[in-house]
């Protein structure tokens, strides 16, 4: 027997568990070396009540573990229950430590005995606490998830009501930047529009803090490139910084007085195809608020917003014919135009535009000289093909050909060109246009600014004009025609003279006017040239 109690004894020793056995009072009768080694002061604590040494620890710190150790035992010592375990911290100022303890009652020669187990588990404690974490941050990430779900759904849903209901362009600028500001984590917004003639860009409308003024200077496009605004317009891209106080250049544009109220900012275009409706700019109360995501957020709500915007400019083309005049100089030796003034040494002049059945560009031009024109023009750059529809003794009636160059740009963008002229010593073109609108005109603007060496703008105008009825036309062509032209017009459409082959001869109706032959035909096309010019929108004191 004693044999048996060696082994068991010495099998205690090299378990790496802390083991004591306690007899029915609670002193301790044996630990092994793992409770001798875990022990400071290299006590085996034999003799020791371990109750009682567990209900001073209670006493003193008020230890929750070591009442339910406490009671626990006792249980188990008393009788009322075969094992109690529980898990408790033991942490040092070097680390921290968890053990699970563990109590089971047995007897030996009919006297009773418990073993009482403490095992080392802070690796699986320090896992399961790293586990609960990674599950707190994934249950954090989704309520942020949703919260950030649900309020791009009501932002989206309130900035698309107002877009889309807006009866003008100002009341979407202005119902966008409201909703804009009245949401988290945004506190200021606004809307500018370019003007063409200065380069400058205008806040229009904004919604925010009121006690924060914006800016007090229109921003610049060609020198306030640091603004997030013109970096936007100028690269048709979203801009934000992320950290406005880490910003150098932050000083030039912050609102005057803003303080605290915020710390980052995002710049979005307002586009719809290659027309530019301005610029969409929001704060943020707190720094890093335009991630990715954000960004992504507001360009799609910019792209509803260039939407409803263009839908109110083709609303309001229905109803007025609204007419943006722009002139230009275009300095460049690559334009086809000053190439031809330059080559022929002789000016040039723009006629008309139209377009053949493959739509290819066919401008006239007209030429204040003769000879050789068709072959000089026909080796231009941009050039297909040229052909001489006319020659006087002083210059050509030239068409061109056009490529996909800047005429088929000009009319993609809805410009009717009015004057497109050079002269050889200048070197520089003169080009006159029509455009829809204002928006228009600054694609058309930045257009001619990207593809020549320099371009400078002359003039602009903007006017909304009522839709011309054929009242209107025939009033002013009325206005135009003297009596003797309104006669012979009407002569030689009711005489079917226009009709092949003809019903009536030009001596024939001369006849009926008292006229000569010749002085009717004058009468004639000077009659039919004031009707083109109204159908056709021609200078009538252009040369040639």
């Amino acid at each position: 027997m004693g044999t048996r109690d060696d082994l068991a004894e010495a099998t205690l020793e090299t378990l790496p568990l802390t083991v004591a056995v306690l007899d029915s009072t609670g002193r301790i009768l044996l630990t092994n070396r793992s409770w001798r080694e875990f022990n400071p002061d290299d006590d085996d604590h034999v003799g020791v009540n371990y109750v009682a040494t567990a209900e001073m620890g209670d006493e003193e710190g008020d230890d929750e573990h070591a009442r339910r150790a406490v009671e626990g035992l006792e249980a188990v010592l008393e009788g009322e229950r075969e094992t109690f375990s529980m898990e408790y911290p033991c942490h040092t100022p070097e680390e921290k430590q968890w053990f699970l303890m563990r109590a089971s009652r047995f007897t030996v020669d009919g006297d009773v005995r418990v073993s009482v187990v403490h095992l080392d588990i802070t690796d699986r404690k320090l896992a399961e606490l790293d586990a609960e974490a990674a599950l707190e941050r994934l249950r954090e990430q989704q309520r942020n998830l949703e919260h950030v779900l649900e309020r791009i759904d009501g932002l989206v849903r309130d900035v698309t009501d107002a877009a889309v209901g807006a009866g003008s362009r100002s009341e979407i600028e202005h119902g966008v930047c409201r909703e804009l500001a009245d949401t988290d984590p945004y506190v200021l917004a606004w809307i500018g529009r370019v003007d063409v003639t200065t380069r400058r860009v205008s806040p229009r409308e904004w919604a925010g803090h009121r006690e924060v003024p914006l800016e007090n200077d229109e921003l610049v496009l060609s020198s306030d490139e640091s603004h997030p605004a013109v970096q936007a317009l100028r690269e048709g891209e979203p801009r934000a910084i992320q950290d406005v106080a880490e910003f150098d250049h932050a000083d030039h544009w912050w609102p005057t007085g803003a303080g605290d109220l915020f710390r980052s900012v995002a710049a979005i275009p307002l586009e719809y195809g290659d027309v530019t409706y301005g610029v969409l700019v929001v704060f943020a109360e707190d720094a890093d608020a335009f991630d990715e995501r954000e960004l992504l957020v507001l360009e799609s709500l910019a792209g509803t917003v260039s939407t409803a915007m263009n839908a109110i400019e083709a609303r309001r083309m229905l109803t007025t014919e609204t007419i943006v005049e722009l002139e230009a100089t275009i300095e460049d030796p690559s334009l086809f135009v000053t190439a031809l003034a330059t080559e022929l040494g002789a000016s040039v002049t723009y006629r008309g535009l139209t377009y053949d059945k493959e739509g290819t560009a066919l401008a006239v031009f007209y030429v204040d000289c003769t000879g050789g024109v068709e072959a000089v023009a026909a080796d231009l750059d941009g050039v297909e093909d040229a052909t001489v529809l006319s020659e006087y003794e002083d210059g050509t009636l030239l068409e061109l050909a056009l490529s996909d160059g800047i005429v088929t740009a000009l009319a993609d963008h809805g410009g009717v060109i009015q004057r497109f002229d050079a002269v050889p010593d200048d070197r520089v073109a003169d080009l006159a246009l029509q455009l829809p609108n204002g928006q228009s005109a600054r694609s058309v603007y930045d257009l001619l600014e990207e593809r020549y060496d320099r371009t400078e703008l002359i003039s602009y105008h903007e006017s909304d004009r009522p839709t011309r009825t054929l009242r209107d036309v025939a009033a002013e062509l009325d206005s135009k025609l003297t009596d003797r032209q309104e006669m012979a017009l009407r002569k030689a459409f009711y005489a079917d003279y226009f009709e092949w082959p003809r019903g009536v001869s030009g001596e024939e109706l001369a006849e009926s006017m008292g006229v000569s032959r010749s002085t009717y035909h004058q009468h004639l096309r000077a009659a039919q040239r004031k009707l083109l010019e109204e159908l056709f929108a021609v200078d009538p004191t252009s040369e040639g």
